[in-house]
């Protein structure tokens, strides 16, 4: 029989036993999208980057990363990607970094659905660059195809479920997992077509029966103690702890922690740090280690995903007569360190040391 969500107190408890968590969404910087980090084309020279860059997260004092799942690889090299997803892991435990495992996303998916599904290719990965994750924009022809999760379509479904019982059984009972992630951003692209997935992966997952706890992402604002979109509510029902995601200024993340607390679970904010928008290192870090909030920046060292660059949303916001935003372009969106591994702002980094070792001064 599969297991149930976990109550609050065994969330706490879960919780309470871990130092506080912190560290970031991590792709090595050589790698132009999630396919170049998951295929098996270069795996070599990605692992080393990957060692490097692990190394520096260990030297800084995060604890944790989180990675990104990328169906099309492991549907075209199965073996593989197993193999890969386990070098990722043994390397980052190498480094005292816990691994947080996201199983399901809306980003790019296929487009289309009445037509042959054909999986994206793999072997050297054009990007767009001085572009966000390195995305071209979509072209008005892809824009009038709708978008499909592959867990949508018949053939695709069984198949992304396959997956989802081949990892989390393998990795079970595997302390250096730290967290499923079940579902990243549900509605993002598909709106509440994602209540049904939710349903389906939380199912599938704990019938897996992990030692890990169980969460998909709140990433819109939550109001009076609930999600204000449906979608959310449902993934926040179904979660063991709460992660959320929160790109907003010090003054709105602060309103923001005080909606979370009502919900009553422990909270894990899975992606923050947005710099033009005022999301920035100096001011949400210590905030996050003085609620005891884990907190996984998005970004560590910048590269061929070039999330430095900003969101093409903040660009088409600006240049919209009709909204008045105040965005800072100055400053990079993301990421805490250059390709040569020097710091974006030796500051930001000098502040998260110091919080890191007084958390760490805390162990028991």
């Amino acid at each position: 029989m599969a297991k149930v969500q976990w109550t609050k107190e065994e969330a706490w408890e879960w919780y309470n036993a871990h130092p506080w968590i912190r560290g970031c969404n991590f792709i090595g910087s050589d790698c132009a999208n999630r396919r170049d980090q998951w295929q098996s084309y270069g795996r070599e020279e990605r692992m080393k980057i990957a060692d490097s860059e692990m190394a520096l997260a260990e030297k800084i004092g995060f604890n944790s990363v989180r990675l990104i799942v990328d169906f099309d690889v492991w549907l075209q090299e199965r073996e593989s990607y197993m193999s890969v997803l386990e070098e990722y892991i043994s390397i980052a435990a190498s480094h005292g970094l816990s691994v947080m495992y996201v199983l399901a996303l809306e980003a790019q998916l296929p487009r289309g659905i009445d037509e042959e599904f054909v999986p994206k290719v793999l072997g050297e990965q054009i990007y767009a660059k001085g572009y966000h994750q390195g995305r071209f924009p979509l072209t008005p022809e892809e824009l009038a195809k709708k978008p499909y999760h592959y867990l949508e379509r018949e053939g695709l479904r069984e198949k992304y479920l396959e997956m989802v019982t081949e990892i989390v059984t393998k990795y079970a009972n595997d302390e250096r997992i730290l967290c499923w992630n079940v579902y990243n951003e549900p509605g993002n692209v598909i709106g509440n077509r994602s209540i049904p997935l939710l349903d389906v992966l939380f199912e599938t997952v704990r019938a897996c029966d992990p030692i890990q706890p169980l969460t998909a992402d709140i990433w819109r604002k939550v109001v009076d103690g609930k999600a204000r979109f449906e979608e959310e509510q449902h993934a926040f029902e179904l979660s063991d702890v709460v992660s959320f995601h929160y790109y907003g200024s010090y003054l709105e993340t602060v309103l923001q922690i005080e909606e979370m607390r009502k919900l009553e679970r422990p909270l894990m904010c899975t992606e923050w740090l947005n710099r033009i928008m005022y999301n920035d290192v100096k001011e949400i870090y210590p905030l996050f280690y003085l609620e005891n909030i884990a907190c996984y920046c998005w970004g560590f060292v910048v590269g061929k995903t070039q999330t430095h660059e900003p969101w093409e949303s903040l660009w088409n916001d600006y240049y919209n007569p009709n909204k008045n935003v105040d965005y800072d372009f100055t400053k990079w969106q993301h990421d805490l360190f250059r390709i040569n591994q020097r710091p974006y702002d030796p500051k930001e980094i000098e502040i998260i040391e110091k919080f890191n070792k007084i958390a760490d001064s805390h162990k028991k």
